[in-house]
């Protein structure tokens, strides 16, 4: 269902698709799919917050720089090398543990 709240939200499944040609995820694969959940859950998190009696506009704006954030990361992935890539994965990997909790 589209959220005239959440415009820059692509629906699900709707990105590029990121596996190589044999059908298994490549690094970038992994990569991507790892900032996609993190921008997932900072698109829920906006839209709660927004949902709120008293949403807090400083959260708000928080959570919105961190979703762009993740958006600036995938568009710029493809030209990332394997070292940036090591990078990235651990710095989305530390990230979803600290925000989902897992």
């Amino acid at each position: 269902m589209h959220d005239p709240e959440l415009p820059d939200h692509p629906p699900t499944g709707a990105g590029p698709d990121w596996s190589d040609s044999t059908g298994d995820d490549s690094a970038l694969g992994r990569v991507a799919e790892k900032i996609e959940q993190a921008a997932a859950w900072y698109t829920e998190q906006i839209h709660a917050e927004r949902r709120r009696p008293a949403p807090d506009p400083d959260r708000v704006e928080q959570l919105l720089a961190e979703r762009a954030a993740c958006t600036t990361a995938l568009r710029d992935l493809p030209e990332a090398t394997a070292q940036e890539l090591e990078r990235i994965e651990a710095l989305y990997d530390a990230r979803l543990n600290e925000i989902t909790g897992a």
